[in-house]
């Protein structure tokens, strides 16, 4: 059973302050992180915007719910996803407003009768993705290494 989300804290997540409405859901009920807003989105959005659609007919609805909801990134994000295609032209198709535009088109590229690869997941959808992470490249390793052999080689030195 879901717990209802309270009036103020649905308002805040209409008006895309879903950061702030998260956060309140957290104080109001002692959720974690991942539980409140994921209850957010199912309760608020219907669904989150992370599982493709499983074909064309599926795909419109899913795109116009998402216009519905003013929200066209993730339209944009739904169509790009489900075809491979590039982000410029699914945003350009998405602001066509022609729901044609949207059905995956066939590629001139693949042999007929033989079907695209299907897209890799985006990074957005990976389990372990923590949205402001920045992951670290080994740098610092690098640079604490020169700074020791400078200081050894700076004792070193000295002592001589």
């Amino acid at each position: 059973m879901s717990t209802p989300i309270p009036a103020p804290i649905a308002a805040l997540w209409r008006n895309n302050d879903k950061i702030a409405a998260i956060k309140r859901l957290r104080e109001a009920t002692g959720m974690g992180l991942a539980e409140a807003k994921s209850a957010l989105e199912t309760q608020l959005d219907g669904d989150d915007g992370r599982e493709l659609p499983g074909g064309a007919e599926a795909l419109r609805p899913a795109i116009e719910a998402a216009l519905a909801r003013g929200d066209k990134i993730v339209a944009i994000k739904l169509l790009k996803d489900a075809t491979g295609i590039g982000l410029k032209e699914a945003k350009d198709r998405i602001e066509s407003g022609d729901p044609q535009q949207w059905l995956p088109q066939p590629n001139a590229a693949t042999s007929p009768g033989s079907t695209p690869a299907a897209p890799a997941a985006a990074a957005w959808m990976a389990p372990d993705h923590e949205p402001g992470r920045v992951h670290s490249s080994g740098a610092w390793t690098a640079v604490f290494a020169v700074v020791l052999v400078l200081l050894l080689a700076g004792w070193y030195f000295w002592r001589v």
